[in-house]
């Protein structure tokens, strides 16, 4: 018997991230076969879309992908932990994990190659989790999300940026 297409999980627009990417440490082939490499982000922004509750903007504090490559050089796994503190000095930690298809032009990017420019949306797709002591951010805690990302490239400096928009995931309340 086939499922019905009804009673799936819709998504509603949460947040967005933009960091920057400051440093890039090739750690190498690591035993059970990928590659790993250290990406460190510098200064970014974590904020809430107009609607969304709980409502913040936060600083990116503090850091780094952990991204693995498959040994065929068509996937990457991210591994991301991260530390963001919002306008009241609320601490939000926020790791995500996904997969990153590494298309010439993504690979350029990662590569610091000079033919690298910026992708569109669709390269990664992610899942994300946001933990907080902040009374009024813990309900955080209790959604689910997942993203989609993006590389810009700024053509002047060639600095790196990962921009990501972050839904939350709105189950369905159907029993069929």
């Amino acid at each position: 018997m086939v499922a019905p297409t009804v009673n799936y999980p819709t998504v509603v627009p949460a947040l967005n991230q933009i960091v920057d990417v400051v440093a890039k440490r090739v750690v190498g082939v690591r035993e059970n076969g990928p590659t790993l490499i250290h990406f460190e982000f510098g200064k970014g922004s974590l904020e809430t879309v107009e609607g969304f509750e709980p409502a913040f903007q936060a600083e990116i504090i503090h850091g780094a992908d952990y991204l693995s490559f498959n040994s065929d050089n068509k996937h990457a796994h991210i591994d991301v932990k991260a530390i963001a503190e919002t306008k009241d000095g609320a601490t939000i930690n926020f790791p995500y994990h996904g997969i990153v298809t590494l298309t010439e032009p993504v690979l350029n990017l990662f590569n610091m190659d000079p033919k690298g420019k910026t992708i569109p949306f669709g390269a990664s797709t992610n899942t994300h989790y946001f933990h907080s002591g902040a009374e009024n951010l813990q309900d955080l805690e209790h959604m689910t999300f997942i993203g989609n990302s993006r590389m810009v490239l700024n053509e002047e400096t060639k600095a790196l940026q990962v921009e990501t928009r972050i839904s939350k995931v709105v189950p369905a309340t159907g029993i069929e």
